[in-house]
């Protein structure tokens, strides 16, 4: 603060002391923040931490059998099985950790003459689907035994129920995996024993799925027939999660919004199959399909399992092609209808084309197709049609390995748009900053031996490439880029790609895409929305200090894909 008095011409002023300290003032307002500086380098890596100890093994049940002498036991003699905990995991069960014996008798001495002792020599059925709380189909114990024989069980888990004709049920227990069990056979010429088990025990339900294929629909919910027992919920293109149903004879309503536009036919759900209602496009209206999935029999090895649905009306009758790649197709189904459901069958995980022949038209279906098919998967393939005409393939998972629903698209018309090959950079391109860009001969994407490269700038310095391009039609525009520039955590020195000119084009906001230290040919797509004229640019960027590798960035194999076909 100043205070300002009079003086008086020629005057000298004496100042006097100081009087007491005015209020302070309003705090005035923030300055703006100054610029930021470079990051500084990344520190050193931590030294690794020492490996975990090892968690202690789990414990083991065991049995243990002793024969028993005729006597008061068992008067014409018999064996007793102990089971229990292998507490100090010694391979054996010491007296302290059985929990529990059971004695099984031999049967009446009666007056059978045995040459050998009673022994088991087979057992079928075991091989089976069991369910939670549910009887299994009988199950039958081979032996040599010339006249009856009784069975019984040692182990937790299961209930059994033995016929006289040497054959049992199980029961489950609960759900889980993992059940073993002794079974014991007795009869005159003595006791035999098997390991028996039971692999899994699954709940007691049918798994349903519904699929949204009807683009005359927003929204489908899947009811209960009589019911307000909401099952699925799917918009169009979509697939819901596995709904469990008790088994039995159903139908569905679907719902959209409040408003009711179809019914299921009724169908038998059994106990523990697995299936599919699928809502399509037929003759413009609503209608459904329920189909029945095979998800329990395991693909071969390296391959893959599917069937193909014929969903699309538009398309007609079809043949369908797969192969590695798009020149490297062979027919594997031919003149399939509308509404055809095919066969499961195997096929090599190194299928990453598809193609349908609709009356001449070929659409083919070469992105995405390897990650939704992958080794081990079992899936549904279905063609359907959209509003627009076009046909698409909704590939939809089965099993646990399988991933994300996958939606595949018919590629349009692929056009490689600039030929570099003589080494000239084309008169469509802007080059511009303070060194321009270059065609060179040393790096290329695949085909040819050339590509676009920017110029061997300095700190602080831009090589700068800007091109118009006109494209009368909806579609993608594409092309491929690497860089060799930088190391760091943050972006220093790299390659910018921006959907404007190149004066404005920055690597700190407003680009689509920006790559920077080592990074080797990437794939980058700009989907064009209508036709006209768009414009691009490409900008390698260096900062204040610093350099790493090469120190420049490239682009090649530029392309424009159609938009997807319509049968319309």
């Amino acid at each position: 603060m100043f205070a300002a008095g009079a003086v008086a011409c020629g005057g000298e002023v004496q100042q006097g002391d100081p009087g007491p300290e005015g209020p302070q003032g309003e705090e005035g307002p923030q300055g703006e923040q100054g610029e930021q500086g470079d990051p500084g380098t990344d520190g050193q890596d931590g030294q690794d931490g020492a490996d975990g100890q090892d968690g202690a093994e789990g414990l083991t049940s065991l049995f243990v059998t002793e024969e028993l002498a005729p006597g008061d036991v068992c008067a014409n003699g018999g064996v007793a099985i102990s089971t229990g905990v292998d507490a100090n995991a010694n391979g054996e069960l010491d007296e302290d950790e059985i929990a529990s014996t059971e004695n099984i008798c031999n049967g009446t001495d009666g007056t059978a003459l045995c040459n050998q002792p009673l022994t088991i020599t087979g057992i079928t059925g075991l091989d089976q689907l069991y369910f939670e709380g549910v009887e299994s189909a009988p199950i039958t114990v081979e032996s040599n035994a010339t006249g009856p024989i009784s069975l019984s069980f040692v182990g937790e888990g299961a209930s059994f129920t033995p016929a006289a004709d040497g054959t049992f049920t199980a029961t489950p227990d609960e759900v889980g995996e993992g059940y073993e069990f002794m079974l014991v056979a007795a009869g005159e010429c003595g006791t035999a024993m098997a390991h028996i088990s039971i692999a899994r025990v699954e709940a007691p339900v049918a798994t349903l799925r519904l699929v949204h294929l009807f683009h005359g629909a927003g929204e489908l919910d899947m009811v209960l027939t009589g019911t307000a027992e909401l099952m699925a919920v799917a918009d169009f293109e979509e697939t819901d999660d596995p709904m469990a149903v008790d088994p039995g004879n159903y139908s569905f309503d679907l719902y959209e919004g409040d408003t009711l536009v179809g019914t299921t036919d009724p169908f038998d759900f059994a106990l523990g199959g697995s299936y599919t209602v699928v809502a399509y496009s037929n003759l413009g209206t609503l209608d459904f399909m329920v189909l029945e999935d095979d998800v329990r029999t395991a693909p071969a090895d390296g391959s893959f399992r599917t069937r193909f649905i014929h969903a699309a009306e538009i398309a007609g009758d079809i043949a369908i092609s797969a192969g590695a790649d798009t020149d490297n197709l062979s027919e594997i189904a031919a003149g399939v209808s509308f509404e055809n459901v095919g066969d499961y069958a195997d096929y090599v995980a190194t299928v990453a084309a598809l193609q349908i022949n609709s009356g001449g038209t070929l659409l083919t279906y070469d992105t995405g197709v390897s990650s939704a098919l992958t080794a081990g998967n079992i899936a549904n393939a279905f063609a359907y049609e959209t509003q627009a005409g076009n046909v698409r393939l909704l590939i939809q998972p089965l099993n646990t390995t399988a991933g994300e629903v996958a939606i595949l698209k018919a590629a349009g018309i692929r056009t490689t748009l600039f030929d570099i090959e003589d080494g000239t950079l084309p008169t469509e391109f802007t080059t511009s900053g303070d060194l321009g860009w270059e065609v060179e001969s040393d790096t290329a994407f695949t085909l040819g031996d050339h590509s676009l490269v920017s110029g061997p700038i300095s700190d602080n310095q831009r090589s700068e490439l800007q091109i118009d391009l006109t494209f009368a039609t909806p579609g993608t525009f594409s092309f491929d880029w690497k860089v060799s520039s930088e190391d760091g955590s943050y972006f220093f020195d790299g390659l910018v790609f921006c959907d404007s000119a190149a004066a404005s084009c920055s690597h700190s906001s407003g680009y689509i895409d920006r790559i920077f230290r080592e990074q080797d040919w990437a794939p980058v797509s700009y989907e064009i929305p209508a036709a006209g004229t768009y414009t691009f640019s490409w900008i390698y960027r260096k900062d204040s200090s610093g350099a790493d590798g090469e120190d420049m960035g490239w682009i090649d194999n530029l392309k424009f894909e159609q938009a997807e076909p319509s049968l319309l």
